[in-house]
């Protein structure tokens, strides 16, 4: 800065400078912040127009779906009903096939029975030992021997435990740890005790008493027995029988295939529906959405344009601008090149107090 002896008026034609210079710097932060925001809300917008478009197709395709899944799960029940009532008229059939094959059978059993009952009425045998259990439990053969041993664990050990478990948490609650234990073992025992005096007084006084007329009962439990056997065999192979051919189900069948052939017509159909979305629908859905959100985006991009169009205006002309205050600047020093100091200077020349520029600089140096 050297010595010069401008008056008030370049320092008010600085000044000029200095706020224009300003208020473009002003103005072009300005329309770059307004450029951000408005290309945020481009970006928003067009987010929003493509979500706008793939939730439409979605709930557009999903109800579609949800029609045929509707009509073909209806399909479906109806299928489901008629496979329960056929099987519901095979089963019937079943049954009565085994019935007729193994009424021969039965009616033995139930012959053998009746004279076995009578037989033991007439050698004054207790009724009950001519059942099955029995014979189990005092004569067993074959796989009745591992039935005696189940029964027996179920009556001895079985049926005491949860007696005791039971008492434990009743009448024995309020007992000591010691006192539970001691009742415990007397009831087991005693259990245990009665078990085997019942089983031998019903031996002694059935087996040991009627010990031939038990032997020649067996014979007819062994007979029922092997009539059984060919019922259950008779009733495995019927019931095994993969053969559809001896059963009147030619009505179910019938239903089911009408009922699938209209479900297979609206699978294809649905199938259809979807491929004429897929190709044509969707298309329409997002042209539509995108011409309705068009106007709005438009309106953003149209501002954005402005708003670049002027920053880039401005951005010239702040650059003009900054030059004049660096010419100004080479004259009354970086420092003073700024509103205010120059309002100062401009203040000590209007006070009398300086004359020229270069006076006014000094004296503000001066009387900081």
């Amino acid at each position: 800065m050297g010595d010069f002896t401008e008056g008030i008026g370049f320092l008010e034609n600085a000044r000029d400078i200095v706020h224009s210079r300003d208020d473009l710097k002003k103005f072009v932060d300005q329309n770059r912040d307004l450029i951000k925001k408005l290309e945020k809300e481009k970006i928003s917008e067009e987010k929003s127009i493509e979500d706008e478009i793939a939730s439409t197709i979605k709930k557009r395709r999903n109800d579609i779906e949800s029609d045929f899944d509707k009509k073909i799960n209806s399909k479906k029940s109806d299928v489901k009903k008629v496979e329960k009532s056929r099987e519901k008229d095979k089963s019937a059939q079943v049954n009565a096939r085994v019935a007729e094959a193994t009424k021969d059978y039965h009616t033995k059993n139930a012959s053998l029975e009746k004279e076995l009952k009578i037989f033991f009425k007439n050698e004054g045998v207790p009724n009950f030992c001519s059942s099955r259990f029995y014979y189990t439990m005092f004569m067993p053969k074959g796989g009745e021997i591992l039935k005696k041993l189940l029964y027996m664990l179920l009556f001895a050990a079985g049926i005491p435990s949860l007696l005791l478990l039971l008492l434990w948490n009743t009448a024995f609650r309020g007992l000591t740890h010691d006192k539970k234990m001691l009742f415990t073992i007397i009831i087991a025992v005693a259990w245990v005790l009665l078990f085997i005096v019942v089983y031998f007084v019903i031996y002694v006084n059935t087996k040991v008493r009627y010990i031939d007329a038990i032997r020649e009962g067996r014979k007819y439990r062994d007979a029922i027995k092997n009539n059984q056997t060919h019922v259950n065999k008779i009733t495995n192979d019927i019931n095994n029988d993969k053969d559809e051919s001896l059963y009147d189900l030619g009505e179910f069948d019938d239903k089911i295939k009408k009922i699938d052939k209209s479900m297979n017509k609206l699978i294809d159909e649905k199938n259809d529906a979807l491929k004429e979305f897929d190709k044509k629908t969707k298309g329409n859905i997002s042209e539509d959405i995108k011409k309705k959100r068009q106007k709005r985006l438009d309106e953003i991009i149209s501002q954005k344009d402005k708003a670049q169009g002027e920053l880039t205006k401005a951005a010239e002309e702040l650059e003009a601008a900054e030059k004049k205050v660096q010419n100004v600047a080479e004259i009354i020093g970086k420092e003073n090149c700024n509103a205010q100091k120059i309002d100062r200077l401009i203040e000590v020349m209007e006070s009398g107090t300086a004359e020229t520029v270069s006076a006014a600089i000094a004296y503000l140096k001066i009387n900081k």
